[in-house]
This record gives C-alpha cells, structure tokens and sequence, in this order.
C-alpha cells in the first residue's frame, strides 16, 4: 500500500474529507485529490505538514505501513519521530528512490526501443 492510499485510511478514519486535509495542512486545494487520481505520491513537504497537525498520527506507519496508524500516547508520538529523523532522514531516503525509480523507468524504455529495433532488423534479414 503507498502513502497516498495510508493517508487516505487515515482521513476516513478521521471522517474528514481529501478537501479538508489539505486546507488544514495549508496545501492548495485538491492536492491529495489529485494525487490520488493518478495513483501517485505526496512530497515530504505535505508530510511534514500531515504528521505537524496530526500529532496522533504514527509517522512510522504513515511512511513504511509499519504498527498502529494512530498512538495513544503522545510521548509515543516524540519516539516515533526521533526514530523517523535518526534513521537517516527518512523523507530524503524516500525521495531519492522516487527519482531512482523515475530513473529506471526511463532506463527500461530505452531498453525496450533497443529490443524494438533489434526485432525488426531480425524480421528484415529473415524476409531478405
């Protein structure tokens, strides 16, 4: 399950709306709608802004899906995010597989052309 779809979890469970979310975290309007739509993801920003506001909400279970979406104790809450910020900055880990990704799809598409032309010079030299 991705973030985006966690989050959503979290604001049905909240009985508020995508809407809602995002003009209390101060995003612009259908942010999160948007990203839903299109199955994609959320910068650490909106995050940030998601775990500031939510204070009951588990950082470490918003990001790796990992325990209870909310905690009960707000002591717990300060653990969670110490953890989350000693593993190394977490939200840039995040970020730089989003573009590693980006990156090999890219490098995947190359590939398929090249196997696209080599398949083609295959077809042309058996009907030579």
């Amino acid at each position: 399950m991705k973030i985006i779809h966690r989050i959503l979890k979290f604001i049905q469970k909240e009985s508020i709306s995508s809407d809602q979310l995002d003009q209390t975290i101060g995003v612009g309007q259908e942010v999160l709608k948007s990203e839903v739509a299109k199955d994609g993801s959320v910068s650490t920003d909106i995050l940030e802004q998601i775990c500031a506001r939510y204070p009951e909400l588990n950082p470490i279970w918003l990001i790796t899906g990992k325990g209870e979406m909310l905690i009960d104790d707000y002591h717990e809450v300060g653990k969670a995010i110490e953890n989350v910020e000693s593993q190394e900055g977490i939200y840039n880990v995040i970020a730089g597989k989003d573009i590693e990704i980006q990156l090999l799809k890219e490098h995947i598409e190359g590939l398929n052309e090249l196997i696209r032309v080599k398949n083609k010079l295959i077809d042309e030299y058996k009907n030579a």
